[in-house]
């Protein structure tokens, strides 16, 4: 009985095709692959969260956007702009008409959470690069004749001061002096090649001039000491030690506050450094010669501002960087954006990258 039970097993295992059995194992593979592969993309729907930074929400503003969801490895981003979907995790986009506007976060394919964002229209919004700072002390006295300096990015070839106390326009040099008649507080406006949208303004209080006491004792003069007291005794006469010695410290002039908030600024700032230097850096990052660490003194260590790249895509400085390496780009145009401490808080690039035998645009 069991000679013929393992002959039959024999002619069944002799007529059975390798091929149907090579098909079997694949499909049992297949299926351990995507039941490992659904579960490793698996995660809870209800923790899929981010959050929006910006600071008025309104037409023109760039608004980041950061997904707050663990475990996810894959994101698509809808605006509700009738803008391209984006697909990295953090993504920076800016709104061109004002209204209220769905926000769809897609993660992994399978989880979706939305939020509602009213964009505003506030008006133009103001770079602060380009307003200048007006540099005076913040208390004087009537009379006290001011030297008022100013810090700006950028050529300037004419100044309008106000300074709050006629009510009109009252100085147009470059580096004005002005004294006060009478206290109180005075705003002090300062608009540079008449951008009033750009307008800059500083508070000053002016204290009332001292009052000297000039009231004399009506006293007779009293001798103290008697005149031989006072006379030199006979001999050569010395020279004070002191004197001599004062005569060889060198004289160090005091600095004013105006110089010294000068200094101050002068020494807080970023190096410069020009755009054609900056487009070389960024192509030692392609060349992954560099990283975004090698611009920490141009950006006082900020990498998380915004790139305006090909007039489409916002992204972070650090994206960009890891976006550009190991391709060859060549750059056509670059503008960056400084603030009052020289340091780049956000440029923006076209530039073309080579595919194949032709350059695109990334």
């Amino acid at each position: 009985m069991n000679y013929n039970r393992k002959r039959s097993l024999s002619k069944f295992f002799s007529k059975l095709d390798i091929r149907v059995l090579l098909v079997f194992i694949i499909l049992i593979l297949m299926a351990f692959f995507f039941f490992f592969f659904q579960y490793y993309r698996h995660i809870d729907c209800r923790q899929v969260y981010f959050t929006i930074e910006a600071e008025r929400k309104q037409v023109g503003e760039i608004i980041g956007f950061k997904d707050q969801t663990p475990n996810a490895r894959s994101w698509k981003w809808d605006f509700g702009d009738k803008t391209e979907k984006r697909f990295e995790k953090d993504p920076l986009h800016k709104y061109e008409k004002p209204g209220v506007y769905t926000i769809t976060l897609e993660v992994n394919g399978s989880c979706v959470f939305q939020r509602i964002l009213e964009i505003r229209d506030l008006g133009r919004l103001v770079d602060s690069t380009k307003i200048p700072k007006i540099i005076a002390p913040t208390v004087v006295e009537v009379g006290q004749n001011i030297e008022f300096y100013y810090k700006y990015r950028g050529e300037a070839f004419s100044w309008e001061w106000s300074f709050g106390e006629t009510g009109q326009l009252d100085n147009t040099s470059e580096f004005p002096v002005y004294s006060y008649s009478t206290p109180g507080i005075k705003r002090v406006t300062f608009v540079i090649n008449g951008d009033v949208t750009h307008i800059s303004s500083k508070d000053i209080f002016v204290k009332p001039r001292k009052l000297i006491n000039t009231k004399i004792k009506d006293t007779a003069y009293t001798v103290e000491k008697a005149a031989e007291l006072f006379t030199l005794p006979k001999g050569t006469p010395q020279k004070d030690p002191m004197e001599e010695f004062m005569r060889y410290i060198p004289g160090v002039p005091l600095e004013t506050p105006v110089q010294k908030k000068i200094r101050e600024i002068e020494e807080n700032k970023a190096p410069d450094i020009s755009e054609n230097q900056f487009q070389l850096l960024l192509l030692d990052v392609a060349k992954q010669s560099k990283t975004k660490e090698d611009f920490s003194k141009y950006t006082c260590g900020n990498y998380e501002f915004p790139v305006i790249k090909n007039n489409k895509n916002i992204m972070r400085f650090s994206e960009f960087c890891e976006n550009i390496q190991n391709k060859k780009i060549k750059i056509e145009s670059l503008r960056l954006t400084r603030n009052n401490k020289n340091c780049i808080e956000g440029f923006t690039i076209k530039y073309k990258v080579k595919k194949g035998f032709i350059w695109i645009y990334d």
